[in-house]
């Protein structure tokens, strides 16, 4: 890789340069087009003619905290790009803001992009110091996360069983799959007798474009053991499958790729129609409205609360350490602690199935200190 020189190099320049010759060759599609598009529309219009030799943390944070508080509507012009009967905001005359916000992942991305890009301009010695790496932001604000109940789990299953889906909500809800990994999966990737499912690749939709990808981490690729009702609901989404085939004849178009979960022409499934259908769902069911990433969530919670440990756990939902699964996948619900604070009452009261302790006097009864 040539070497370049950062002395009248703008940061705009820098980063193309990095894109193309660092990001792209060491992350995958999904990732490197995340990068690209982050640039192109937060990064580019503020320090684009910027020079990398001249940037300080003081112009990150400030950048930072002004792009939290900007409307990215207004900011990136998304209305003038939308049909004019779809405009609500920024194109109208007059004006109506819609307040788009950023989230604050999505500003601490930028951060944690700044500060990758620029390390790399650190280590071939085309700048000092990583500049992004002293600029610190507040904790923010996490999206609260409240899995299904196991009532509620039983609902949305139940409907299922009349949605063309039932399958892909059954191993959603008792494996914790992905949704890239669910539409990716092959028939090849699962063998019914043995009772097992092997995570290979995952559907997503990268750059406008629907491709099949590698897992997410190394750890995302593994094997599963699957519970009965998965394996009885997968029969049931081959019979389907068979008769959708039969059904549609020359118009049949698998391509090759043998998905177990596809469209009645066989071809593979929008994710985004797969969530449209997620809402449906519970809305049939009568469960809260929850992100279809959710059922994940309720997988990972649930096994933890009938007892399953954390490591356990860990291998089901392809997780590269324990605290990851610890801390954002699991949820200790308040009957579960009310149900240990009983718990903890019995002990102190003495109402432990075996009776009080001889040395604890007789029930009721205070004893002498």
């Amino acid at each position: 890789m040539a070497s370049i020189s950062t002395s009248k190099m703008t940061l705009g320049e820098f980063l193309t340069y990095w894109l193309t010759n660092v990001a792209q060759l060491k992350v995958r599609k999904t990732t490197y087009v995340n990068y690209e598009s982050l640039i192109r529309n937060y990064i580019a219009p503020e320090f684009g003619k910027k020079k990398l030799a001249r940037l300080t943390a003081r112009d990150i944070r400030a950048f930072l905290v002004r792009t939290a508080a900007t409307c990215q509507c207004c900011a990136q012009c998304k209305d003038e790009k939308r049909p004019e009967h779809k405009r609500r905001c920024c194109a109208l005359t007059p004006k109506k803001c819609c307040k788009k916000l950023p989230s604050d992942r999505t500003v601490r991305f930028l951060l944690v992009l700044m500060r990758a890009a620029l390390q790399h301009a650190v280590r071939e010695d085309e700048l000092p110091r990583n500049v992004a790496r002293n600029v610190e932001l507040s904790m923010g604000t996490k999206r609260e996360i409240e899995p299904l109940t196991s009532q509620e789990g039983r609902l949305l299953l139940s409907a299922a069983r009349e949605n063309r889906l039932w399958a892909a909500y059954e191993l959603a809800v008792r494996i914790g799959l992905r949704r890239g990994e669910l539409l990716g999966l092959r028939w090849s990737d699962v063998d019914l007798y043995e009772g097992v499912l092997t995570v290979r690749q995952a559907l997503q939709r990268v750059g406008g474009e629907l491709l099949t990808v590698l897992p997410k981490t190394q750890r995302s690729a593994r094997r599963v053991a699957l519970p009965a009702e998965c394996v009885t609901a997968l029969r049931a989404q081959r019979a389907q499958q068979l008769a959708d085939k039969k059904a549609a004849g020359e118009n049949w178009k698998s391509d090759g790729h043998n998905l177990i979960f596809t469209t009645k022409n066989g071809t593979p499934i929008e994710p985004r129609n797969l969530n449209r259908s997620f809402d449906a769902l519970c809305i049939r069911a009568g469960v809260r409205k929850v992100r279809f990433h959710d059922l994940r969530h309720t997988c990972a919670s649930l096994l933890h609360e009938k007892g399953a440990d954390a490591r356990t756990i860990m291998e089901v939902l392809g997780h590269s350490s324990i605290r990851v699964t610890m801390d954002i996948y699991t949820f200790v619900r308040l009957d579960s602690q009310r149900a240990a604070f009983d718990r903890v009452g019995d002990a102190l009261r003495g109402d432990d199935s075996n009776g009080p302790d001889d040395d604890d006097g007789a029930a009721g009864v205070p004893v002498a200190v």
